[in-house]
């Protein structure tokens, strides 16, 4: 008896939780292919990995948190260039920048 309580809690709580993440993603999930009694969150919630909305940049000389082989996303428009290292979008994901007043976003 004290296990099947334990269940319906467990099954309850669930539910409430999916209840909160239909309600706080806005996600519409009528049509899911997935049984939405299977579908779990998985990470931050929305908004939860926030972008970089005002780069800063450093010369590539000073950049002492960089390894010569580090990997970076690099975008060069009207002469300027610009580097995104990996290891920072990697907890961002998301920059919004803006180079010779066009404005551009960089994803990874």
């Amino acid at each position: 008896m004290e296990l099947r309580r334990n269940e319906m809690k467990r099954f309850l709580g669930c539910c409430f939780l999916f209840g909160c993440l239909l309600m706080l993603t806005a996600f519409n999930i009528d049509n899911a292919i997935v049984p939405k009694s299977e579908i779990l969150s998985g990470g931050p919630p929305k908004d939860g990995i926030p972008a970089i909305l005002n780069p800063r940049f450093v010369r590539p000389g000073a950049a002492e948190f960089l390894k010569p082989d580090d990997e970076v996303i690099g975008v060069q428009t009207g002469g300027e260039a610009r580097a995104y290292p990996i290891k920072i979008l990697n907890w961002h994901e998301v920059v919004n920048d803006t180079i010779n007043g066009v404005p551009i976003v960089v994803t990874f």
